[in-house]
């Protein structure tokens, strides 16, 4: 399997999970369509191992991905202000900023590679820059300056701030350093998909929810497990078409055109 059929798989199954997430409430949309969507993110991540890898420009394709998640969150931004949520939700996703942070992880684990010296040096930038950036909006959010806060996000994507969290962020480069190796790669997906599962219904469960809804019912991130076999089968070619423009473009437009239809059922 290539990584356009990947990818196109992925997008299929994203699109399932937003059609609940936004249109859910209407109870027209089967929560198995989620259940689904759950697969979406680790072959996402997985490809942008893959991309790293094979990317004739690691500069141009982490400037790319940085341009769409800023692009993303001011359109999301500009799009809950003018057309405020209803429920109060808003728009929550860009998937661009979580697999950039784990791009540039990427990067910095090459650098460190080829040369021990920059990469440190790289890898001191890095961390500087996120640990500013995570700080300084902390004390601008708590200050009350929400508006700066939140374009300092933008510019400056935080593991703690971005869709996913930690376990995403770190998802692609740890798919990126087990790439030779199908059986590792297998064994460290169940490890770390278990370990995040097990944590999140843990914490479920210890704030009063059932044993069931906090480890199978509510909690269902559990299902990302069944991405292994689609990530096995990948044979390490681009495939007979590349079309990058189109998932980078589908993303954005059909999470705001869902959006716009959340809001109008809604109101």
């Amino acid at each position: 399997m290539s990584s356009f059929a990947l990818k196109c798989i992925a997008l299929a199954l994203m699109l399932l999970d937003h059609l609940y997430q936004f249109l859910g409430f209407t109870g027209r949309i089967p929560l198995w369509f989620t259940w689904l969507g759950r697969l979406s993110a680790p072959i996402f991540c997985f490809c942008m191992a893959q991309g790293m890898a094979y990317t004739h420009s690691r500069k141009t394709y982490l400037l790319r991905m940085y341009f769409f998640s800023v692009g993303m969150s001011v359109g999301n931004l500009l799009l809950s202000f003018f057309l405020p949520d209803p429920t109060g939700a808003g728009i929550p996703n860009n998937i661009f900023a979580t697999l950039l942070l784990g791009a540039a992880i990427v990067g910095c684990m090459e650098e460190m590679a080829q040369d021990r010296q920059k990469g440190q040096t790289l890898w001191m930038y890095f961390l500087g820059i996120e640990l500013a950036g995570f700080f300084c909006s902390d004390f601008l959010a708590r200050a009350g300056q929400t508006e700066v806060a939140q374009l300092l996000q933008i510019l400056i994507p935080t593991p703690l701030s971005v869709e996913g969290g930690v376990f995403f962020v770190i998802l692609g480069p740890l798919f990126y350093y087990f790439r030779f190796s199908k059986r590792k790669t297998a064994v460290f997906y169940l490890v770390f998909s278990l370990g995040l599962c097990l944590s999140s219904s843990i914490a479920c469960y210890s704030l009063g929810m059932s044993a069931w809804d906090a480890f199978f019912g509510v909690q269902y991130q559990w299902m990302m497990v069944f991405a292994l076999p689609l990530l096995w089968y990948y044979n390490g070619k681009k495939g007979k078409y590349s079309l990058k423009y189109l998932f980078y473009c589908f993303y954005p437009l059909h999470i705001w055109l869902l959006y716009l239809v959340h809001t109008m059922l809604a109101a």
